[in-house]
């Protein structure tokens, strides 16, 4: 009797284990609440809404002469809770800076300022600068651009920009 017994739990004790071991070791997430990055390094206005800065940075070319690159995400809030492809407005300001403060007045297509919308996987599609004004204010540890006005055309869309943007010299 005692052997039939211990014949008869040990297959269910071994089921019971493995059973266990199997719901104990599911893994469960917290579901996906969606981030996005921001470099908190200003702000910038597109087409009316504040869209999320992802980079501000400032290049030494020599002497008084630098570029400013600005990158932030145009997508809508919509397509940042879908989790949709990047895309992504680019500035590029090449200029040379007088003293702490610098003010820019650009004409249309100046070769100082490119605009340029980078869809994923990384296809450009360049806007026309229509014109914009500009100060750079610079500091012990920061450039900061104030955008007063930017205007972008490409096909029959023209869009208008603001901001300030801090670009960082700490490291």
């Amino acid at each position: 009797m005692f052997m039939s017994l211990r014949r008869l739990t040990s297959p269910f004790f071994l089921a019971a284990a493995l059973c266990a071991v199997v719901v104990s070791g599911c893994t469960k997430y917290a579901p996906y609440e969606g981030e996005t990055f921001d470099c908190e390094c200003g702000m910038l206005e597109w087409d009316g809404r504040e869209l999320g800065m992802r980079m501000a940075e400032v290049e030494s070319l020599g002497g008084n002469t630098y570029r400013y690159h600005v990158v932030a995400d145009v997508r809508t809030p919509a397509e940042l809770e879908a989790r949709s492809e990047p895309r992504n407005l680019v500035l590029t300001l090449t200029t040379e800076i007088n003293g702490s403060n610098t003010n820019l007045s650009l004409n249309v297509g100046d070769p100082a300022l490119t605009v340029q919308q980078v869809e994923s996987p990384g296809t450009g599609v360049d806007w026309d600068m229509a014109g914009a004004s500009l100060s750079i204010a610079v500091g012990e540890d920061a450039h900061t651009m104030v955008l007063g006005g930017l205007t972008a055309t490409r096909g029959n869309n023209s869009i208008d920009a603001s901001g300030e943007i801090i670009f960082s010299l700490a490291d």
